[in-house]
């Protein structure tokens, strides 16, 4: 996994020097690690994130950074473009020349010029070796703590910690890729900027990015207050940088002479990800309401009205309100119904007695036993030659009692999916179409079960509240 990369990479005492600043950056790994390392992490980051089956928006993407690249202090670099089928709003970078960007991201931009803000912001990070520099600055070990698995980071403390890594056996987060540094994040937007108007885009798109990202969070807070809900985590890409305001005023204050047009490119990028799958994709399974069904695994689930479902490639988590209880399912690979096999080698169980069962007509095994004195519950069920362990997790045993009729609700109501439910299941397809005569976002065709129809086409229009965009325009639409 990543530990055994980060591990591998050494430290020179001497450094190389920085391109950007004209130093040498003492103590952090040398270009050929540098280059080592990000060829490693990519291998290992595509076996965990699907990168999207659309070789046509890839090649654009690639394009697109490709032009960036040759403007920025490391054009020699083999620079690698990578669009990920993952509908967080996210985008990183890491060493030797990996930028990512996710559908996600790319379905709220509007133009070419703002694509090219968000690769160029994550090369800055790669040109200015920010990666490589916080080697100098953290230890190792920092890195591997941020290093989490979803029992864990949903439910916090040792105990799901732990439950979550005999699940699934752990899993990498690419955030960890990014920079916790606000300075490198600030600097990133700097050298981004620079990289555009070098490459002929309009500078100002940068802030337009930014824009699009504080957007996200006025989105997120409106909703949250109409639901009389928390406020909402944001999105991945803005975890770790300064705030949005303090990103506008220092990109206000730089000017540059004989820019492009702001809508440079915006009908070609429109176009180019018409027909970009929208939200939950088909191949890592859609939520529907209560509803989550995967469709090339073959099952569906449902989870409690108030219940939030977290998926990853590694495993599908459904989580109480307050996050105190959670129910977490997980494919295990390789183990061809063996319930007993699966027990001892992914459950690690030390004590305990499995009970054969049927859950919805499925063969099953209830299971309840210990681990080291620490108790595991789970129920492994077989359908089409695969196995699935599901397992309640909760921070406490209050917690545990007072959940435990949603967690069974959600374990009871694990099935085979139906031609009914392969229907529900349709994925929603981003459309790119010609604002109608009338102006109005509700004429626009759209999905029919789609919430909050209006408010949703605004936001991924960036006319989010009361913004207007012209009859005959391209925009978005889900369908």
């Amino acid at each position: 996994m990543f530990a055994l990369a980060v591990a591998l990479v050494g430290v020179s005492c001497s450094g190389p020097m920085n391109p950007v600043t004209g130093r040498m950056d003492r103590g952090t790994m040398s270009e050929q690690e540098e280059l080592s390392f990000g060829a490693r992490a990519h291998e290992e980051l595509l076996q965990e994130h699907a990168r999207l089956a659309n070789p046509g928006l890839q090649q654009y993407v690639s394009g697109v950074g490709s032009r960036l690249a040759k403007h920025t202090h490391r054009p020699e670099l083999t620079w690698t473009f990578t669009v990920l089928d993952s509908p967080d709003i996210n985008a990183f970078a890491t060493t030797g020349g990996y930028v990512y960007i996710t559908r996600g991201l790319m379905a709220y931009l509007n133009s070419e010029a703002e694509l090219a803000g968000v690769l160029g912001h994550e090369m800055g990070h790669i040109t200015a070796r920010h990666v490589a520099r916080q080697q100098r600055d953290q230890q190792i070990g920092g890195l591997l703590q941020a290093i989490g698995v979803l029992g864990g980071a949903y439910l916090g403390g040792e105990r799901g910690a732990e439950l979550g890594a005999q699940l699934a056996g752990g899993g990498t987060q690419a955030g960890w890729l990014l920079p916790r540094s606000r300075e490198h994040e600030l600097e990133a937007d700097r050298l981004g900027m620079d990289y555009l108007s070098r490459s002929a885009f309009n500078p100002r798109a940068m802030i337009q990015v930014i824009d699009v990202l504080k957007l996200q969070e006025t989105y997120a807070s409106d909703r949250a207050r109409a639901l009389g809900r928390p406020m909402q985590r944001m999105p991945g890409w803005l975890a770790t940088h300064p705030s949005n305001e303090e990103r506008l005023a220092q990109l206000h204050g730089r000017a540059y002479a004989g820019a492009p047009p702001d809508d440079a490119g915006r009908d070609r990028y429109l176009r180019a990800i018409d027909g970009m799958t929208f939200g939950d994709s088909r191949e890592q399974g859609v939520a529907r309401g209560q509803n989550f069904f995967h469709e090339p695994l073959g099952f569906t689930l449902r989870k409690p009205v108030a219940w939030q479902f977290r998926n990853s490639p590694q495993q599908l988590v459904a989580v109480s309100p307050d996050q105190q209880a959670a129910v977490v399912l997980a494919l295990v690979p390789g183990m061809q119904g063996d319930h007993g096999r699966i027990i001892r080698e992914v459950l690690k169980a030390d004590s305990g007695r499995p009970e054969r069962i049927t859950l919805n007509g499925l063969p099953a095994t209830y299971f309840l036993g210990a681990r080291q004195g620490r108790e595991i519950e789970a129920t492994i069920v077989t359908l089409r030659n695969s196995d699935f362990v599901l397992a309640p997790l909760a921070q406490s045993r209050e917690a545990q009692t007072r959940y435990r009729s949603e967690a069974l609700f959600v374990l009871n109501s694990f099935r085979a999916m139906t031609a009914e439910d392969v229907r529900a299941a349709r994925p929603r397809i981003l459309r790119t179409v010609a604002m109608p005569k009338s102006g109005q976002f509700r004429d626009l065709p759209v999905a029919t079960d789609l919430e909050d129809v209006e408010t949703q086409l605004r936001v991924l229009n960036q006319a989010y509240p009361a913004g207007a965009i012209a009859p005959g325009r391209l925009v978005k639409t889900v369908q």
